[in-house]
């Protein structure tokens, strides 16, 4: 009640006027089946804004295979989530199989993180990512 989405809201005009990215997810009271799903959005979106705005193709070429390397086999698990993964890589997502995991939340968090710190080396200025109401999270 204190402004805090609309605050949030503000941050998405700096956008283009300081060459970053950021990117908003918002929780809500409903609890969505997929506890990441927000967060998931929001690296999403961040494939896809990577991919759209990044000309060089060697940039391109050197951050697909980075995530080749980091996520391996485990891409296939990831593009379920993430489905414009699909644009920045060249893994043919339909022949890949998922490697055993005893903890699949723990993976795609692990997957998560690997994938945003690939991603936010080679993006061409700063990356922020807002998440709002994070108290429904849970």
């Amino acid at each position: 009640g204190v402004g805090k989405s609309r605050l949030a809201k503000t941050f998405e005009t700096f956008d283009e006027k300081e060459n970053r990215s950021i990117f908003i997810g918002k929780f809500d009271q409903i609890n969505d089946i997929k506890p990441l799903s927000v967060i998931a959005t929001v690296i999403n979106d961040l494939c896809k804004k990577f991919a759209e705005d990044v000309r060089s193709l060697r940039v391109k070429q050197s951050a697909a295979l980075d995530l080749e390397n980091a996520l391996g086999s485990q891409a296939a698990l990831l593009s379920n989530f993430l489905p414009s993964l699909s644009d920045l890589m060249t893994l043919d997502f339909t022949r890949s199989t998922p490697s055993y995991c005893t903890d699949t939340a723990e993976s795609v968090r692990f997957l998560f993180c690997k994938t945003l710190q690939i991603l936010s080396f080679y993006s061409p200025g700063p990356i922020t990512i807002l998440l709002d109401d994070v108290q429904w999270a849970d």
